[in-house]
């Protein structure tokens, strides 16, 4: 019985893990942002919390210095968080 137990108990681990990881992976892919600029704190490390408000984005367009650019921002709270703008020619 202990054995099951313990089976278990590695199996439910193993599976919560991937679970974590296959989510934290996701977010982070589907977020707009590279890797840099997902650490939103910038301390050396990105987090799930911060994979997970970069990966809540919307766009808009926006005027930079007379160019059309693209804005990304997070649903939250609406900050920006990375601007796109066309290379000049």
């Amino acid at each position: 019985m202990t054995f099951l137990l313990e089976k278990f108990a590695l199996v439910t681990t193993v599976l919560g893990m991937s679970a974590y990881w296959a989510a934290f992976g996701w977010l982070v892919y589907s977020a707009p942002l590279t890797w840099g600029e997902l650490d939103l704190n910038k301390n050396g490390e990105v987090t799930f919390g911060e994979a997970s408000y970069a990966a809540s984005f919307g766009k808009r367009t926006i005027q930079v210095d007379d160019k059309q650019c693209t804005e990304y921002f997070a649903y939250k709270d609406g900050l920006p968080l990375k601007v796109v703008c066309p290379a000049s020619a």
